[in-house]
């Protein structure tokens, strides 16, 4: 009986213990912010904090990171109300259109970065995009082979 008694304390608490822990802190992204946080920053904050990695990771100089602000800015402020038209009920149709649209904001965004970039920073540049597209697809690969299993 006491056996029984003692168990039932532990479990209960043990179980107590676990519940009372904090919830996992939320997931960092690479400049020290959270991906909530960017998740619901203004399209300005997002421009501004693109930029600072680009300087950060390209060496751009003032002129540069006010330039790719203002692409930025502009790029994400057209993406933002194709994202929002997803949200909504549309047919794959629509949803290949809008992601076309997205597409060619992303480019229109690369020739105005390309434009004031060094050749040295569009090298960089260019590396940095083939390895995310990478790290991407190896994801992806890994995803499809999990749910495989």
């Amino acid at each position: 009986m006491k056996k029984t008694i003692l168990a039932i304390a532990v479990a209960l608490m043990s179980s107590g213990a676990i519940m009372a822990q904090e919830t996992a802190a939320p997931v960092k992204s690479n400049a020290g912010t959270t991906k909530q946080q960017n998740k619901n920053a203004t399209p300005a904050e997002k421009a501004k904090h693109g930029a600072n990695w680009a300087t950060k990771n390209l060496g751009l100089n003032d002129d540069q990171k006010t330039k790719w602000e203002a692409a930025a800015l502009e790029r994400i402020t057209a993406n933002t109300a194709i994202r929002e038209k997803m949200k909504g009920s549309t047919t794959p149709e629509e949803r290949k259109t809008m992601k076309a649209e997205m597409k060619a904001n992303h480019d229109k965004f690369d020739a105005t970065a390309n434009s004031f970039l060094t050749d040295e920073q569009k090298a960089k540049w260019t590396k940095l995009k083939a390895d995310k597209q990478a790290k991407a697809k190896n994801k992806k690969a890994a995803e499809d082979a999990n749910l495989e299993d």
